[in-house]
């Protein structure tokens, strides 16, 4: 209900922007689906590259800090995963890196961040935890106390965030051409699969 809300919601926002001007026509998902995972990538990245302006410029508290650097790790990782039935698009950092080894380890930090301290619970410095015991010093005082204390990762270093923000825009420019590849086979295909008249049912200016 949720899903069907939100791309009801999303129809009417791209009739608004181009009704007036352009027929609109709905691509079918099995053509569209790489075009749309190098495409959601890019804004992902747009999106991290503001977090990142915004931890730059702005001393926020633990709180807000750990949620926009939880952020950037997340958003850089769903690049390279994918957890679609679809087998949609996704980068592979033995293709990107090859000729551009500079951000290589940028990358594999963020993705062993991402694996071993965001998405699952691993060994990493990024975590520190302690079990201890407490014994009251008084004899007669409290029973005895299993406790349990982490010092968790909550931002990255200036230095840090400059080279996760050159990363993602070196990325961005690698999916420049993916999109623009991947939008051409979607046109191509789009006229070879249907016939004009089958095109013609998937205007949606007028969808409610």
């Amino acid at each position: 209900m949720a899903k069907e809300k939100r791309l009801i919601e999303l129809v009417r926002a791209i009739q608004q922007e181009y009704g007036q001007n352009f027929y609109i026509y709905a691509i079918p998902g099995f053509l569209s689906r790489n075009f749309m995972a190098y495409c959601a990538m890019r804004q992902d990245l747009e999106l991290l590259l503001k977090y990142i302006d915004e931890l730059s410029s702005n001393n926020y508290d633990t709180v807000i800090k750990s949620s926009l650097t939880y952020g950037i790790i997340t958003l850089y990782g769903k690049c390279y995963t994918d957890a679609s039935h679809y087998k949609s698009a996704k980068l592979e950092a033995k293709d990107l890196f090859k000729q551009n080894p500079e951000h290589l380890h940028t990358h594999n930090e963020l993705m062993k961040m991402r694996h071993h301290f965001i998405a699952h619970r691993g060994d990493t410095e990024n975590e520190v935890t302690v079990t201890y015991m407490l014994v009251d010093m008084n004899k007669n005082g409290l029973e005895d106390q299993i406790k349990f204390r982490r010092l968790k990762q909550a931002g990255f270093s200036e230095e840090h965030l400059m080279n996760i923000k050159a990363l993602a825009q070196f990325i961005i420019k690698c999916l420049e051409p993916k999109i623009q590849k991947s939008g051409d086979k979607v046109h191509k295909a789009l006229f070879e699969i249907f016939s004009p008249e089958q095109i013609t049912l998937m205007l949606m200016n007028n969808a409610k």
